[in-house]
């Protein structure tokens, strides 16, 4: 079976959990967003996010008659 877990690795006893993990690599895997290129739903990946910045300030630009 498998479990998925959120630790927030910012408090002391969450970087105690993991690295208690850390120390069993053959039954714990670590899935890293980063790493996998998986987004999670609600996040933009970089391209997306300027995509989405270059065309709200072109709409802006026309609308006022800077283009």
């Amino acid at each position: 079976m498998t479990y998925t877990v959120k630790i927030d690795g910012s408090t002391p006893t969450g970087k105690k959990i993991i690295k208690d993990l850390r120390r069993h690599p053959k039954t714990v895997k670590f899935e890293n967003p980063v790493e996998t290129g998986i987004v999670p739903e609600g996040y933009m990946t970089g391209n997306e996010f300027w995509g989405s910045v270059k065309e709200e300030l072109k709409t802006y630009y026309n609308q006022n008659g800077l283009l």
